[in-house]
């Protein structure tokens, strides 16, 4: 705040001098000299017409009436010395003072009420936390709020406005545009970082996250080869195995999904908490493999005559061993729509990755009209069942029973 307040004191000072200089400087223009220089042009033209009528036989008392002109003249002489001192005086501070407290109350009042000394201030103690906040983002031991992320953001840019060659920095800000959803930040960034550090993996890792958020192809393609390139220098890169794990997943690449995670189970050796995560991941694909092979259910529903839609509410579509089972195998959620309505009941809707969809090879399914997001069926609640039907078939049913 110091060399705020005193860039504040120096526009002060220019603002106070431009108020007092047009009080204290001189008039550079005598205006009582230009009078003078007026009466002498008028005495010796009045002079001239004075004799030329005299000559002519006008006047017989030229005499007295030149007396009375430079009578005249002599008289205006005690203005031009009053004028004379008039120009040389000066105003008291009595006078310059009261305008001088004037403008600093505007000033600074105005700025108290308009201005943002608090925003500073508070600005400039978010960028001394710069380090601090740096450490927690990078060790990820104890996760940042969303002030402190919003705080971290500010102080970044800040250093990277002076320090547009720190390649960190730009690290950092992609990092923090990842965790809060913001994906042109974050390319943005890690472009920067990258463009600075391309040999440095932990950019290249952040580059590539960046990409794949994107969800561009072209950007997929790019992210792979990044990732590949860092698996390659340094087989033991968690961090990028995991990136080209989750996309193969999402581009149907199930096996090759399986196989990078079970790589990494490998790595990190059964005892490391992770396995768990990873265990789960595994079993995901595994159901989006199966059902990507046929082990689904192909449901369409409609709508008995009788049935009045609700306002708001949910279409639950579930599938279940027996007809009256009340847990379902797999259920998904949908919006109020247009009856009929098809969907398809897949492995990778299942509940319990260990008793999937396809682990059943027949079971029925049901759909329900929730109007409240309960699970369970409460009275009111139209439902429609299905017989038994085969797992990789087809199941048609209507809703038109109420409970």
């Amino acid at each position: 705040m110091i060399e705020f307040w005193g860039a504040t004191l120096v526009f002060f000072v220019l603002g106070a001098v431009m108020f007092l200089w047009p009080l204290w400087q001189k008039s550079e223009h005598d205006h009582q000299g230009s009078r003078d220089a007026l009466n002498k042009a008028f005495y010796f033209d009045r002079v001239e017409e004075i004799e030329a009528e005299s000559a002519e036989g006008l006047i017989d008392n030229a005499r007295d009436l030149r007396q009375d002109l430079q009578q005249s003249l002599l008289d205006d002489i005690p203005e031009k010395e009053k004028a004379k001192q008039a120009r040389h005086l000066r105003l008291t501070p009595m006078q310059w003072v009261p305008g001088l407290v004037v403008l600093a109350v505007v000033s600074f009042g105005l700025y108290g009420i308009e201005g943002s000394a608090n925003q500073v201030a508070q600005w400039q103690q978010t960028a001394q936390q710069l380090p601090s906040l740096s450490k927690r983002l990078l060790d990820n031991e104890q996760p940042l709020t969303q002030q402190e992320m919003q705080d971290l953001t500010l102080a970044l840019r800040t250093r990277l406005q002076h320090e547009p060659t720190d390649s960190t920095g730009w690290l950092l800000l992609g990092r923090i545009g990842l965790a809060n959803r913001d994906g042109e930040t974050a390319k943005g960034a890690m472009e920067k970082a990258y463009a600075l550090a391309p040999s440095q993996p932990d950019v290249q890792v952040g580059l590539a996250q960046a990409l794949l958020f994107a969800g561009d192809e072209a950007d997929s393609v790019r992210a792979q080869n990044l990732l590949k390139s860092v698996v390659k220098a340094d087989p033991f890169n968690l961090q990028a195995m995991s990136l080209l794990a989750y996309q193969a997943f999402e581009q149907g690449r199930y096996q090759d999904a399986i196989a990078t995670w079970k790589a990494m189970k490998t790595l990190i050796g059964s005892d490391d908490p992770r396995n768990q995560t990873l265990d789960q991941s595994i079993a995901r694909a595994k159901l989006a493999l199966n059902s990507a092979d046929g082990a689904k259910v192909a449901v369409t529903v409609a709508l008995g005559q009788q049935v009045q839609l609700p306002q708001d509410g949910v279409v639950i579509i579930s599938a279940h061993a027996l007809a009256n089972s009340p847990m379902p195998i797999a259920a998904k959620r949908l919006p109020l729509s247009k009856f009929p309505l098809s969907v398809d009941l897949a492995d990778t809707d299942s509940l319990n990755p260990n008793q999937a969809l396809s682990s059943y090879d027949k079971v029925v399914i049901r759909a329900r009209i929730d109007q409240d997001g309960n699970v369970a069926t409460k009275q009111g609640d139209w439902i429609g069942q299905s017989s038994e039907v085969s797992v990789g078939s087809q199941a048609e049913l209507v809703i038109d029973k109420q409970q």
